[in-house]
């Protein structure tokens, strides 16, 4: 199953939420644009699909807000592990 990515973005002055290559916005906050670039993903998940938020702050590495699904099996399996 894909999972999708919803990328909240900062370009020509305003923060955008990117999906596959659509738009949405602008909006002037990157708080208000985060906000709803989860509302939006968490649609996606009532309806059974997988999707993510991630922000992609000027000059810095893209971080994640907001996942739908929960922790793989191999996630799961790294966490049992005694390190």
């Amino acid at each position: 199953m894909t999972t999708a990515i919803f990328i909240v973005i900062f370009a020509r002055k305003k923060w955008w939420i990117d999906l596959n290559g659509k738009t949405k916005g602008p909006f002037v906050t990157m708080d208000g644009a985060q906000q709803e670039a989860i509302a939006l993903a968490s649609g996606f998940a009532k309806d059974g699909r997988r999707a993510e938020v991630q922000v992609a702050e000027p000059g810095e590495k893209r971080r994640i807000v907001y996942q739908s699904s929960d922790i793989g099996m191999l996630g799961r399996a790294a966490a049992l592990t005694n390190h």
